[in-house]
């Protein structure tokens, strides 16, 4: 990267604030300004504490192998911020970036645009001009006053609601739910992946409020059969007086429920369920840090997993892969809730090593010791975590999984050679 491009990516990056500016006038301001470009295309919008991500991306990809040009739109990134924004997996390019960004310099700083609101303005801008048939739009923080809740979706999905950023959205499953529900649009559908009856009683409410009807997953979509093969799932799911047969290429019960969710909304969208095109859709999909694997012999795994919720269904997808002496790595963000995570480590029946690592938000390694981690299990970097972690198998083929923060993937990425 030139320097003159590297000085516009750093000017974007400076845009993060401390603590979290969730306001979406500002946002609804410069959408005026870029001429609505929200509007051009229709949008199915996705909140949740986990799972939206990936339901996203599945559906953007299924949608792409039926012919539909369809953009997307996620976060956080791994390694790029384009990641954030891709069409049929083609990343947004850097000069589209740079020339956009140098020509709203002056509104993202009279406005006092952040980092999270310019990359939804680049998603917006990118797939108006490139003419897309759909775009997906994943939430970044809550629902109703993140910057993606400008859009009016033809249909709203909300996946598993759990407690994550009590510090911005609330400190109970209540608060946090009805943020969640905020993208829920008059008169425009829901599709409410699996969840609590206290969140589901939540969602009934606000869909009433507005008129929305509600699709509750786990009663339109029925897990049949799951049979763990390698790194993928053989599942069949029942769905609209017909059973669906595919290969997930994911592992993890999780990733079945957020498959039921995108299986619902193409439902809900109108298009017939073609096992030969979803399953097309599923095998070009490129979406790591879900289980990935970084290495086969010996097995070596990471995962996103960075909050209570999900580290309980990493944990749970680990047992059910017949993994469960595998050693763990965990790199924590220093904002969330580790010591329920901590707890949750406690009952794990293999290794569990701590790993301090670069990174935007990582812990120190006091912060560990204070939370009552023993020195001893505490490594430097990923690296060593990962050597000491060598030499605590019990066999050549014990598994090794990193899990937690997202900005793990790219020492991650470097230290098992991942293109």
């Amino acid at each position: 990267m030139d320097t003159k491009s590297k000085a516009v990516f750093d000017y974007i990056f400076s845009l993060t604030y401390p603590g979290v500016k969730l306001e979406l006038s500002r946002v609804e301001h410069f959408m005026t300004f870029l001429g609505n470009p929200h509007e051009a295309y229709p949008v199915v919008h996705i909140a949740g504490t986990n799972g939206k991500g990936s339901t996203g991306a599945m559906l953007a990809a299924i949608l792409n192998a039926y012919g539909i040009k369809t953009g997307l739109f996620t976060s956080p990134h791994l390694v790029r911020a384009n990641e954030r924004i891709r069409i049929n997996d083609h990343l947004i390019p850097d000069d589209f970036i740079i020339q956009k960004v140098q020509a709203w310099r002056p509104q993202i700083e009279d406005l006092g645009i952040t980092f999270f609101e310019v990359l939804t303005a680049l998603g917006m801008v990118y797939f108006k001009e490139q003419e897309v048939d759909y775009a997906v739009f994943e939430t970044g923080l809550g629902g109703r006053l993140d910057a993606t809740n400008v859009v009016d979706p033809v249909v709203s999905v909300i996946t598993a609601v759990s407690l994550d950023h009590e510090n911005i959205l609330g400190n109970s499953l209540e608060l946090i739910a009805a943020e969640k529900a905020g993208i829920i649009k008059t008169g425009k559908p829901l599709i409410l992946g699996k969840n609590s009856k206290q969140v589901r009683d939540i969602m009934d409410v606000q869909c009433r409020a507005r008129r929305s009807s509600c699709t509750y997953v786990p009663d339109a979509a029925e897990i049949v059969e799951i049979t763990t093969v390698g790194t993928s799932q053989e599942i069949k799911i029942a769905i609209a007086d017909r059973v669906i047969e595919t290969v997930l290429p994911f592992m993890g019960l999780h990733q079945v429920e957020n498959y039921c969710n995108v299986l619902v909304t193409l439902n809900e969208l109108g298009l017939e369920l073609n096992p030969e095109l979803i399953q097309n859709g599923l095998d070009q999909m490129n979406w790591g840090g879900r289980m990935q694997p970084l290495q086969m012999q010996p097995l070596v795994l990471y995962d996103v997993a960075h909050n209570p919720e999900g580290l309980e269904r990493l944990l749970e997808s680990l047992r059910r892969a017949s993994l469960a002496d595998a050693i763990l790595i965990a790199g924590f963000n220093a904002r969330k809730n580790i010591q329920t995570m901590l707890n949750s480590l406690e009952a794990w029946e293999g290794p569990v090593i701590f790993s301090l690592y670069l990174g935007h938000s990582a812990i120190e390694y006091d912060d560990l010791i204070r939370l009552g981690v023993e020195a001893s299990l505490v490594a430097p970097s990923l690296e060593k975590a990962y050597q000491r972690a060598i030499g605590l198998r019990n066999r050549a083929d014990q598994t090794v999984c990193f899990f937690g923060s997202h900005y793990l993937a790219e020492s991650l990425y470097e230290l098992f050679e991942i293109k």
